[in-house]
């Protein structure tokens, strides 16, 4: 019964120090708020980054395997059909 006892009594300090830092970490709403920002902002670029490195080596994969022209051919005739629908407007002036 006093080996339990024990354990109780050291489960009570462990949860006690471990709310005591979480007090300690989180014990200012800006300190919260300015933390999950910055960790937002950090998520969002490596997102960002880690997209724009798959999209960069599926082209380079694609172009070596030739599947790339049917999308060139798509904008070509995308860029054929905008201008043709808006003869009057310039890009340069």
């Amino acid at each position: 019964m006093d080996k339990e006892k024990g354990k109780a009594v050291i489960k009570e300090k462990l949860l006690m120090s471990f709310l005591a830092a979480l007090e300690k970490a989180y014990g200012h709403w800006g300190y919260l708020a300015g933390r999950s920002f910055v960790a937002g902002i950090c998520v969002g670029l490596g997102a960002t980054i880690g997209v724009a490195l798959v999209v960069v080596i599926l082209g380079y994969v694609f172009n070596w395997l030739g599947v790339i022209p049917v999308v060139g051919d798509f904008f070509k005739q995308l860029n054929e059909f905008i201008n043709s629908a808006t003869p009057n407007i310039s890009m340069t002036q």
